[in-house]
């Protein structure tokens, strides 16, 4: 019995030691504390701006969102693979990040000019548009390639210090503009918003300076890894269509339902957090256990399998049982978000299960199935949308995310297995 009690308190004692599990909780921390702060952000702006300049400042936001994936060309995580594989390659791979960004995300920030001047109103002034996307696509881009380059030689705690200065940046800007007396002026708060991202993307880039030393620029890279990283922002680009789409189309033709929806929606980002913080932590150890190939990637992946089964489970079940109290804490006009989240219940299951198999593959080098496969539920997606939503509103918008995530699903896991038994034929005729 007392050798049963020290083997747990020795066992308890090596996890407490573990670096994976110990950044994890350090990161899972700083993102509770990043969206306490984003929440103060979000009321200040609120209160700082009128509705109409609030609702421009989104516009402009949005816009740049929606191709922010493509700004740095998936050069970051280009980064992450090779530096993890092989550190001495750091400084051409960072410089390759650096340059690439600031030469992609100079096209992109003049696509997104011309389309805002189409849609928004003729009166927004072009310095503003052009400050607002600046931060929003190039400095913002500089701040995640940063974020890459601290992940891809495994300094993840770097990484949750980063996020706290930006957060803590953009609300030291949103605070001089509420306090120093501008009232409504755009133009200054689109100054403010600008200047912190900047200082956020050059305090970044020099804590990687420092703890890394210096880039080194080699243009080469730039067209050797071209079309791997379009696939990286392929990926991410048509995830971000595949999470948003519903709302934008619901938004358009029923407010009271993109509501409804989009609160439920919230529930669901807030307790997928956990997850996403763990894979985050674990994408670059997938592409270091994938350089043997698969099934080296999907040793890491049956590690975590385990975590995400029973922390899926168990947000399925808060969301059957919890979903009742909504209205009470968000007022009855809310009413059928409760119904929202008993459909969506098992939404972080199911996209915690994509993300092991779909790291899986990228971190064995088949990013193009995954681009493939992100593109296809995309593009079922908006097709379900397009046909559901006008005849059954937010519940149109519930059948097509279950139906295109569920089958995403199915084919992540599908094309895991498959690859699993080609090698393992191939190892047996060998």
């Amino acid at each position: 019995m007392k050798l049963s009690i020290k083997s747990i308190q020795r066992q308890f004692f090596e996890t407490c030691q573990n670096k994976f599990l110990k950044t994890t909780f350090w990161t899972l921390l700083t993102q509770v504390l990043f969206m306490a702060m984003q929440f103060v952000y979000f009321i200040i702006i609120a209160k700082a701006l009128t509705a109409q300049d609030y609702g421009l400042f989104i516009g402009i936001a949005s816009l740049a969102s929606l191709l922010i994936s493509f700004a740095s060309w998936g050069s970051g995580d280009v980064l992450v693979k090779y530096v993890s594989r092989k550190r001495e390659l750091f400084p051409e791979y960072w410089g390759n990040a650096l340059l690439t960004t600031s030469v992609v995300s100079t096209i992109v920030i003049t696509l997104c000019l011309i389309i805002a001047k189409q849609f928004l109103p003729s009166s927004t002034s072009t310095l503003s548009i052009c400050l607002i996307l600046f931060a929003d696509i190039f400095c913002l881009s500089l701040f995640n390639v940063a974020g890459a380059a601290l992940t891809a030689v495994d300094k993840l705690y770097k990484v949750a210090g980063s996020d706290i200065i930006y957060i803590c940046n953009k609300l030291v800007a949103a605070g001089l503009f509420f306090l120093g007396g501008w009232g409504s002026d755009f133009i200054t708060w689109a100054w403010l918003y600008s200047a912190s991202i900047t200082c956020t993307a050059i305090i970044s880039n020099l804590v990687v300076a420092q703890s890394m030393g210096m880039p080194k620029f080699r243009p080469r890279l730039i067209l050797k890894h071209f079309k791997e990283g379009f696939h990286f922002s392929l990926s991410y680009s048509s995830d971000k269509i595949n999470n948003d789409i519903d709302k934008t189309m619901l938004a358009s033709s029923a407010p009271l339902a993109a509501g409804v929806y989009a609160a439920g929606s919230r529930f669901l980002f807030v307790a997928f957090t956990p997850l996403k913080v763990l894979f985050q932590n674990a994408y670059m150890r997938f592409f270091k256990h994938g350089e043997t190939g698969i099934k080296g990637s999907f040793g890491l992946a049956k590690r975590l399998l385990p975590v995400v089964l029973v922390y899926g489970c168990l947000t399925t079940a808060g969301f059957v049982f919890g979903a009742p109290l909504l209205p009470s804490l968000l007022g009855e006009s809310y009413a059928d978000t409760v119904t929202v989240l008993h459909w969506l219940a098992p939404y972080v299951l199911i996209v915690g299960l994509q993300s092991i198999a779909a790291d899986s593959l990228t971190g064995a080098g088949f990013q193009s199935w995954r681009s493939a496969m992100n593109v296809g539920a995309a593009l079922l997606n908006v097709g379900l949308n397009f046909w559901l939503i006008p005849r059954y509103s937010w519940m149109g918008a519930v059948w097509a995310t279950l139906a295109s995530d569920g089958l995403k699903l199915i084919v992540l896991w599908f094309a895991v297995f498959s690859l699993l038994f080609k090698t393992s034929n191939k190892s047996a005729t060998v």
